[in-house]
């Protein structure tokens, strides 16, 4: 048949579409490794029947791939132990306020590189900083010096509440 790519490229973008819906969504900043390398295979293997390639084997193939990442999730939510073996576990770069050269070198992370990513985060100043780590997933965790933190709504009640004792307003 001179014109199967139309079809093949139709039933394509369907199954890729219905693939995908299955995977979940997640925008591509919150991907995991195994989301990306889920996307990464799937893209080249659902064209392959526009190349001839048999389409049967290859959505067979693309089902198995969808169905492994959905047992890799399950397998994540139940065991605290296979997701951070997975995804690794927290790596401190700052610790009581001081840097850790160690963490930092392991992470290949300069100076300048770490303040960016504080900078990105708010903090323009790593002495407001008590600890930081990355992730797992490589995104950088920050807790403030307590009192550079911003104030919780108890703090405001708190505070409130002596002005008005202070003042006989209660």
């Amino acid at each position: 048949m001179p014109f199967d790519w139309i079809w093949k490229a139709i039933l394509i973008v369907t199954f890729g579409s219905l693939l995908l819906r299955l995977a979940g969504r997640t925008s591509v900043n919150k991907l995991s490794i195994t989301d990306v390398l889920l996307m990464l295979v799937i893209g080249p293997l659902l064209i392959r029947p526009v190349e001839n390639q048999n389409i049967w084997t290859t959505f067979g193939t693309a089902i198995v791939l969808i169905l492994t990442v959905i047992i890799f999730r399950g397998l994540f939510m139940q065991s605290e132990r296979i997701r951070s073996v997975w995804n690794g576990k927290p790596i401190p770069v700052i610790v009581n306020g001081k840097p850790e050269p160690g963490a930092m070198a392991s992470l290949k992370l300069t100076d300048e590189s770490l303040d960016a990513q504080l900078r990105a985060a708010g903090i323009y100043e790593r002495s407001q900083v008590e600890y930081a780590a990355f992730e797992g997933s490589g995104k950088l965790s920050v807790r403030l010096k307590p009192h550079m933190a911003p104030a919780t709504k108890q703090d405001i009640e708190q505070l409130k509440h002596a002005i008005m004792e202070k003042h006989n307003l209660t």
